[in-house]
């Protein structure tokens, strides 16, 4: 995926999502916030694995993609679950956890962690190859003192 072309749109994405998120949390609604928080830290994940702004369409579905579904969902179901239990105790615990944590640890949390550093060990090349490392490395040895490209 190329989106060198779209990095004035994501800046202003991401700054409009910025927005939303701090709107939508002032205002009480937080799992709508968060929710929104998602596809912010999904456009900055974007600009971080982009080389020379090609995306890897491989390593964008996974783990990139499969863990912004695992937060989505975490956040809808612990949202869910917490006005569902609210001002009452609920009747059943999930290992132990409030029905509206256990979205948090399991999908959030264990998942999405998971998720990420599966992905990155499956396709390390396809975020930073060890070439695409060294390249890097010179290039900033090489640099002049004070000079930043």
């Amino acid at each position: 995926m190329n989106i060198g072309k779209h990095k004035d749109l994501i800046a202003v994405l991401i700054a409009v999502l910025w927005i939303a998120c701090i709107v939508t949390g002032t205002t009480g609604h937080f799992v709508t916030g968060m929710v929104l928080g998602v596809p912010l830290m999904l456009l900055h994940m974007l600009l971080g694995v982009a080389k020379n702004g090609i995306v890897s369409k491989k390593f964008f579905f996974y783990p990139l993609l499969i863990w912004a579904v695992l937060w989505i969902l975490s956040f809808i179901l612990s949202g869910y679950f917490a006005a569902s239990f609210g001002g009452e105790m609920p009747t059943f615990t999930v290992l132990g956890l409030h029905p509206s944590f256990a979205p948090t640890i399991f999908l959030y949390w264990i998942g999405g962690q998971l998720t990420l550093n599966l992905g990155h060990y499956l396709y390390q090349d396809e975020w930073l190859s060890e070439k695409d490392w060294k390249e890097f490395c010179t290039k900033v040895r090489n640099l002049p003192d004070g000079e930043v490209n």
